[in-house]
């Protein structure tokens, strides 16, 4: 490039001439996608084997994307076409691996992952203007590689600077020399200590001329030209349009142009108010269906929206408007943690519809212990699944997953000891629904508590007693206690005494217990083996028979009916046959004080 830019473009063209330059800077630099250049060895690996290699690497590499951007730009400008042509985006592609190559020079090992796509472009940029305005050796100064392994060196700095080149050795880079990463850490305070000086004779002092000359900002830098520079919209909008843009959308707070923070908030408020108008949409149409919403698909829209929002909304505002600096590091830190605590969130819902789902497609009661079961075990695999998205969105921001898992651990250890008692009913409550001792629904006796059980909860075990009292037991104190499953009985026993007058006669009593055993034995219900009716004792106020049989019901109902249908039948008999039931009776005799006078004995109902 033997002349200067402004001198090579016609008047017409220069008053275009810098916001090009702007949106091509960040248009095909470091774009993600990138093209392949036409080179006779394309894995031919950039030289970095010393201080000499890595520095000129990264200079002449600059420098010729720099010179193929003042092509591009040439031909468009004379165009006066409002958008780029197909064989000027490719020579764009072209020139993409040359800068792409230049980044090779620096060790990034030390920047967080979330930022591995946009401080490597920013600091690249920094070290070259610093390099583009201080006085450097000629290349044949500088260490080679022979220099560098004579000496037993491992680290070259850069004369009357801080700029160290070290070798790197272990890791995929091992044998490099790159410039540190305490250096690349330190290049925005270096940048800034001399953003100030003038540029020295090369393309970049010609590129930053026209920025200045058309901006009219003496101030103006190729790194402030890249961090405000719309990537992306030039396909939608003309730059020459934008070229028009009030002087005062372009002052920097915090290092961002006010135009792009106007564009990067409005688009967040958008993504937001969108969110939230579809959040209330879908629990309104939930509600009109009269559908629990915490346990539909509607729970699972706010999360979704959410994660598609930080991991697509978010990054592509970034890149398009080129947020940098201390705001783009805010940004995507708090994009990976919203990220990362939706996906935890949206996994944690997601589990608990899946199990719900199952329950209901295996026709299970929402109440049954199968039921439960499942949704315990879905709900442990989302938690598990949860788990996972914080321990990895924690190691984004920079926190080891090491630490955070030893953390977990000893935190995991003081929940256990302050809140052993839930522990315990909760591994209760698993005991329960493997083992399954009872069902809800079945009658049961435990810890002096008889009734129906209504619900296996994770905490406690609820009874309905017979009395309709709702009785809570902790599932520790269920699975350490003797349970008496009423409902698993396939029989009832059937026990009593049915007393008759003493003034019965034997033949009666005979006859009497012969039809009521065979009352019982030809009831559909009974047990024919267990039946007994005996002539057991004598009472204090009646002859007492035995009954004892088993009726083959399941519920207290249905015993209940069965019961009384065989006692309404066993007052025929006694009807039938002329038997009396006796109640109890006190025969009183009162002796005169001169000769003894006996009154006869007659049944007094007991007081």
């Amino acid at each position: 490039m033997s002349e200067p830019m402004t001198g090579r473009l016609s008047m017409k063209s220069r008053r275009y001439a810098c916001l090009f330059a702007w949106v091509l800077l960040s248009g095909f630099l470091f774009s993600a996608s990138a093209g392949a250049a036409d080179d006779s060895h394309p894995l031919r690996p950039v030289d970095t084997s010393s201080p000499r290699a890595s520095l000129q690497n990264l200079i002449e590499n600059f420098d010729a994307a720099y010179s193929g951007m003042y092509d591009v730009m040439a031909s468009h400008m004379e165009s006066g076409r409002l958008y780029l042509s197909d064989d000027e985006r490719r020579k764009q592609r072209e020139i993409l691996p040359i800068a792409k190559d230049a980044l090779q020079s620096l060790d990034f090992s030390k920047v967080l992952h979330i930022l591995q796509t946009t401080v490597p472009i920013e600091r690249a940029i920094q070290l070259k203007e610093i390099l583009d305005r201080i006085q450097i050796p000629v290349f044949d100064d500088i260490p080679n590689r022979e220099v560098m392994e004579r000496n037993s060196a491992k680290k070259w700095r850069l004369p009357d600077t801080e700029i160290d080149f070290v070798l790197i050795e272990d890791g995929p880079r091992a044998g490099s020399y790159l410039v540190s990463a305490e250096t690349v850490d330190r290049l925005p305070e270096f940048y800034e200590r001399v953003k100030h000086l003038p540029y020295k004779p090369g393309p970049a002092k010609e590129l930053n001329d026209t920025y200045r000359a058309m901006t009219g900002n003496q101030n103006f830098t190729i790194y402030d030209a890249y961090t405000s520079s719309p990537i992306g919209l030039d396909r939608v909008i003309p730059p020459r349009w934008m070229l028009n843009l009030p002087g005062w959308t372009k002052t920097r707070i915090v290092g961002v142009t006010i135009w792009q923070w106007t564009g990067f908030i409005a688009a967040l408020l958008v993504v937001i108010l969108f969110i939230l108008g579809l959040h209330r949409l879908t629990y309104r149409r939930a509600a009109d269906r009269s559908v629990d919403s915490r346990l539909s698909w509607p729970a699972l829209v706010t999360p979704l929206l959410i994660v598609l929002a930080a991991a697509l909304a978010v990054p592509l505002l970034c890149t398009i408007l080129r947020i940098s600096g201390t705001p783009l590091t805010v940004t995507v830190f708090v994009q990976t943690a919203v990220l990362y605590l939706s996906a935890a969130w949206l996994s944690f819902v997601g589990s608990g519809m899946v199990g719900e789902a199952i329950a209901d497609s295996e026709h299970l009661s929402r109440r049954r212990l199968d039921s439960q079961l499942i949704r315990l075990g879905t709900r442990f695999a989302g938690i598990v699944i949860a788990l996972g998205f914080l321990i990895q969105g924690a190691n984004e921001l920079g926190f080891p997953a090491y630490s955070v898992i030893a953390g977990l651990g000893v935190g995991g250890v003081a929940v256990a000891l302050a809140a052993r008692d839930s522990l315990a009913n909760l591994l209760g409550s698993m005991l329960i629904m493997f083992e399954k001792p009872f069902r809800v629904g079945e009658t049961i006796r435990i810890a002096g508590s008889e009734g129906t059980v209504e619900d296996v909860g994770f905490r406690s075990t609820r009874i309905r007693t017979l009395d309709n009292s709702l009785v809570s037991i902790p599932n520790n104190t269920v699975v350490n206690t003797t349970i008496e499953n009423l409902a698993a009985r396939v029989m009832r026993r059937q026990r009593f005494f049915i007393q008759i007058t003493y003034d019965t006669d034997r033949e009666k009593v005979e006859e009497f217990a012969t039809r009521i055993e065979r009352l019982l034995a030809d009831h559909p219900v009974t047990n024919k083996g267990t039946i007994r009716v005996r002539f057991n004792e004598f009472g204090d106020s009646s002859l007492n028979i035995l009954v004892h049989f088993y009726l083959e019901v399941r519920d207290i109902a249905a015993e209940l009916k069965e019961r009384e249908d065989i006692l309404f039948q066993i007052m025929e008999i006694a009807q039938n046959l002329g038997v009396e039931f006796a109640f109890p009776t006190r025969t009183l005799h009162v002796v005169a004080a001169t000769a003894p006078v006996a009154f006869e004995s007659a049944r007094v109902p007991a007081q």
